[in-house]
């Protein structure tokens, strides 16, 4: 691959390689355009590629000579999992709204300066919440209104570009493409490949042998990583006393699953920080002082010891990098873009990185050759 930046660039060769760049350049402002169309596939196929090893180990294990039962079982396991998640974190969330309903009721009752918090806060507030309807909003009898209410906004606030997931016949869509692709993916990749020219189909095989390892690295060790994040946010904040710690702990977990995408919630950490101060007259800035410290030591722990002993060097990237990875993809392809944005830069960067050493080796044995030429003719 070297020798070919060594060749003489004939005006053929010219026409040539300005075409390339011209359908490239088609291809991705194609992929750009059409990104919310092809956005369902992407996600359907991204579900189907973290399931078929579910589906390939129950087919193997039970024996299912017919792979539909085994995507079949795979379903039912995975909603049963759903439910009985739901119906366990349930309980813990209404009590928790609850006692945040309770906050909300005394801080009404409240009209003394809370220790830290300015009185204008308070009269901005007094101003511009509701609180009565808020009351109500939060009442047992509305729980199950509320989540329905707050699970799409909090969507929302973690991409626009996803809004468009949350109609039911786009859901349908991606929910049909997924059942498509687990029951003939071994077909469907044995396809696509089929339609590289012979020539290239090795370099293309181990292309997308490289993603599948760089994917599955990456996927399995995130997910243990925001595991463990979700527990300790849920302790750390259990230990401060702040409301609903273990539902926001669960889902810094998951926002984790994007790298420092939960970062933003420290706002209604901080907004819970407020709820818990009015309540039992702590120091409003001494309790998102501790909170605070608690995102601070948990992000070293992340940092110091889990990245480095879980995930290893296979993702060792600078934390710029992976900022303006996640930038980048985010933009072209949406909340999708950004969930394979690590794991996908880290291949590429890979690519290029031997694409150098390849070069250089190339450049260090012809410079050798020619050494070894004029020693000969001496």
């Amino acid at each position: 691959m070297g020798n070919s930046f060594d060749r003489p660039f004939t005006f053929d060769r010219v026409i040539r390689l300005t075409i390339s760049v011209l359908l490239l350049a088609a291809g991705i402002y194609l992929i750009y355009i059409l990104r919310s169309v092809l956005l369902p596939f992407l996600i359907a196929w991204l579900i189907a590629y973290l399931l078929n090893p579910i589906v390939r180990f129950l087919q193997d294990k039970l024996r299912l000579k017919k792979r539909y039962l085994a995507v079949m079982l795979t379903f039912v396991l995975l909603i049963g999992a759903l439910v009985l998640l739901f119906m366990g974190i349930t309980p813990l969330i209404e009590r928790e709204i609850f006692q945040i309903n309770n906050l909300i009721a005394t801080y009404q009752l409240q009209s003394l300066e809370i220790n830290g918090i300015p009185l204008s806060v308070h009269d901005f507030i007094e101003k511009h919440v509701d609180f009565q309807s808020l009351r109500d909003t939060l009442s047992t009898e509305n729980a199950t209104e509320t989540l329905k209410y707050i699970m799409p906004t909090v969507q929302n606030m973690l991409s626009s570009g996803i809004s468009f997931i949350l109609g039911f016949t786009v859901v349908f869509i991606v929910i049909l493409y997924m059942i498509f692709i687990l029951l003939d993916y071994d077909k469907v990749n044995k396809l696509w490949m089929d339609m590289v020219p012979p020539r290239h189909r090795p370099r293309v095989s181990k292309l997308t042998a490289d993603v599948e390892k760089s994917m599955n690295t990456y996927f399995r060790h995130q997910a243990l990583i925001c595991v463990i994040v979700a527990i300790l946010f849920a302790i750390g904040f259990q230990i401060v006393g702040l409301p609903l710690a273990i539902v926001l702990g669960v889902c810094i977990g998951v926002l984790h699953m994007i790298p420092y995408m939960h970062i933003i919630s420290i706002g209604p950490a901080i907004l819970l920080c407020w709820l818990k101060a009015s309540q039992t007259g702590q120091g409003f800035w001494a309790l998102v002082g501790m909170v605070l410290l608690i995102y601070i030591i948990i992000q070293c722990i992340i940092d110091i010891i889990l990245v480095p002993r879980i995930m290893g060097k296979a993702m060792g990237l600078n934390p710029a990098i992976i900022l303006l990875s996640l930038s980048i993809w985010g933009f072209l392809m949406g909340i999708a873009g950004m969930i394979i944005a690590i794991p996908m830069t880290t291949l590429l960067i890979s690519y290029y990185q031997s694409f150098i050493n390849k070069k250089e080796n190339s450049d260090n044995d012809e410079q050798t050759e020619s050494q070894d030429n004029e020693l000969a003719n001496e």
